[in-house]
């Protein structure tokens, strides 16, 4: 069985350390991120792997990939990083039938064969949001996903500088990456789940699972990333020198000491049936569902008061599926935040339709209504607007800190 392998991830989950790990065992080679199934999200496969082109428009394509532009770095070809040319692509692809999986492989492949190896690796942690993708050009690869305590990941995420502004941000950005991939792991039989925190704990017996799941032996180079963390971290970007540097066992459960307490209750408010299916410790109670209108990726801007909500038992998943809403939130200007679309006519049948629906909760013995604003939600912004924002005024208004 010599089909490649991928591994995803949230970024800062510790697929790094992971690609480093494998690419140190004797048969398998892993190299840079390559962000292959992000670029063709937004490409015409059709054309690329049409016939009557084949190869010159995949060779086009593989060889116009480019890296992030993080702070300091220049931006790399892809192929630069692999240390493969123009040429060398063309000749792989020519020998090839048509096929997305050829275009990747023309790069992993030749790596593969400097390396010496039989077997490739492919890391890129945001082909997490690609792994049903990842499955219809590779049936039969096995996907790796590595989890990370969502607390930690958020604040690694807040020092790097291609990271989050905010707490928040984060958490946010972590549930989409979350949503678009948990239903794929949940039954996907060729896909297996590792946790960095089993991980670096007991590298050992994690490490040995994982090789037997991918049809491989356990080999005690597997441990020793003094190397391969550097050909994984081609570009020598600091946030990723602990891969190959000695396990440290202090990068588990750091949100304890560097997270306030507002802060982690703000994450389990906002995670915690996800953080509790994958066996993460919650420490707060929450006794009431809350619903954010018009958009939760609008609680970024507003993520303080949200915290003082968070505080009095407020939380935003289900405990099932029937569970009703007690807690309405709405989020700063009805005009500026979009509660309301469309034409003029529109706008009315919207306002109306939200007019209803806040003065039914308002009046409920078993709702609260919430409306948090900032210095410049609560002035003119039309009629519309101000109907809504007058029902609001019965509301409990909780004021934005700056």
């Amino acid at each position: 069985m010599n089909e490649p392998i991928f591994i995803v991830g949230a970024p800062r989950s510790g697929t790094t350390l992971l690609a480093a790990m494998l690419a140190a065992h004797s048969q398998l080679s892993c190299g840079p991120e390559t962000h292959f199934f992000r670029w063709l999200s937004e490409a015409d496969i059709q054309a690329l792997t049409a016939a009557d082109q084949w190869p010159e428009a995949a060779v086009d394509f593989v060889c116009t990939i480019t890296r992030t532009n993080f702070p300091d770095h220049e931006r790399k070809l892809l192929i630069e990083n692999y240390h493969v040319d123009r040429e060398q692509i063309q000749e792989y692809l020519q020998a090839k039938p048509p096929s997305v999986a050829a275009m990747l492989a023309s790069i992993t492949e030749s790596f593969m064969r400097h390396m010496g190896k039989t077997r490739w690796v492919e890391k890129t942690p945001d082909h997490i949001e690609y792994v049903s993708t990842i499955r219809q050009y590779f049936p039969n690869s096995p996907i790796i996903r590595i989890l990370r305590d969502p607390r930690d990941i958020v604040l690694s995420l807040t020092n790097v500088p291609w990271g989050v502004s905010s707490i928040m941000e984060g958490l946010l950005f972590w549930k989409r990456q979350d949503e678009a991939s948990r239903t794929f792991f949940d039954t996907d039989p060729n896909s297996y789940t590792i946790r960095f925190e089993d991980l670096i704990q007991t590298p050992e017996e994690e490490l040995a699972k994982l090789v037997k799941f991918i049809g491989e032996s356990f080999e005690i180079s597997m441990l020793d990333t003094s190397q391969t963390g550097k050909l994984v971290n081609s570009r020598n970007v600091a946030w990723k020198n602990k891969s190959s540097q000695p396990l440290d066992r202090s990068r588990v459960e750091v949100w304890r000491t560097k997270m306030t307490v507002d802060q982690s209750r703000l994450a389990e408010s906002v995670l915690g049936d996800r953080m509790d299916a994958y066996r993460y410790p919650c420490q707060h109670d929450f006794s009431r569902l809350g619903e954010i209108y018009p958009a939760l990726q609008l609680a970024t801007k507003y993520s303080p008061s949200l915290e003082m909500i968070a505080a009095k038992g407020v939380r935003l998943w289900k405990t099932h599926e029937s569970e009703p809403v007690t807690v309405k939130i709405y989020l700063g200007d009805p005009e500026n935040n979009g509660w309301m679309k469309g034409q003029p006519s529109e706008k009315i049948r919207d306002t109306m339709a939200l007019s209803t629906k806040i003065v039914k909760a308002i009046s409920s013995s078993n709702q609260d209504v919430y409306w948090i604003v900032d210095g410049n939600d609560e002035g003119w912004t039309g009629t519309c607007a101000f109907i809504l924002k007058k029902l609001l005024n019965s509301s409990k208004i909780v004021p934005n800190p700056k």
